[in-house]
């Protein structure tokens, strides 16, 4: 259903825009949190990406906590979210002049830390899910953007919100 949305949206953005960007390439800083299982970080997204048209791009990311110093001695099975790095392709539908609703299918493989009780031992979980995010994005002029972005990691069922900042060049 999700795809089929987003496939849609796509097709209707590219028949609104026929001209080429003039920027293709985009490098994104994003602050904000994961929420992994009950547990609440905040954490870092970097991205770079390359527009094929003003509809369709693909993106590198990686994400990583910003908690360096962890408190140990973890409840057995409470987890910890550590880092993910991935790529997903995201479709643009134009709102307006400046703003832009960008939707995206991806893959991540992310790690947690998983607490076994005591204080300085857990386990470490590397696993691989499907991503899904959506955002809106405000085209400040040719070489940046801001914006609110949402995704999960599917398999896990994260949820993420921070907020997106992109230079364009």
């Amino acid at each position: 259903m999700a795809a089929a949305l987003l496939a849609s949206a796509a097709l209707a953005a590219q028949a609104q825009n026929t001209e080429a960007p003039d920027t293709h390439w985009k490098f994104g800083v994003q602050f904000g949190t994961v929420q992994d299982h009950s547990d609440t970080e905040p954490v870092a997204q970097f991205s770079l990406g390359y527009a094929l048209d003003r509809t369709w791009s693909v993106e590198a990311l990686a994400s990583v906590s910003l908690i360096t110093i962890r408190t140990g001695g973890q409840q057995p099975g409470d987890h910890e979210f550590d880092g993910a790095f991935g790529g997903r392709v995201l479709a643009t539908l134009p709102l307006g002049e400046r703003w832009n609703l960008v939707g995206g299918l991806g893959v991540v493989s992310f790690e947690d830390e998983i607490g076994n009780g005591t204080l300085f031992d857990s386990t470490r979980e590397h696993k691989t899910s499907p991503m899904v995010s959506l955002a809106a994005t405000y085209r400040l002029g040719r070489r940046w953007s801001l914006g609110l972005e949402t995704s999960s990691y599917t398999q896990e069922h994260t949820f993420n919100v921070g907020l997106r900042s992109e230079f364009h060049f």
